[in-house]
């Protein structure tokens, strides 16, 4: 509901490949982080509709 889903992309990380999109924050439209889409090895599929948010782009409000 707070991010933006951007358009799906195909990338080699290093656990192997993925369809990625990158996430923007609702608000400001930073850019935060990533969703696995997709994963084409079987051993990897756990990591389908799980984002990775990096850490340096989270700011805390005070």
């Amino acid at each position: 509901m707070n991010i933006v889903i951007g358009p799906k992309e195909e990338r080699k990380l290093i656990s192997g490949y993925f369809t990625v999109a990158n996430i923007f924050c609702s608000k400001c439209n930073e850019e935060m982080g990533w969703i696995y889409i997709r994963a084409f090895e079987a051993t990897q599929r756990y990591k389908e509709g799980k984002c990775i948010l990096e850490k340096a782009k989270l700011m805390k409000e005070y």
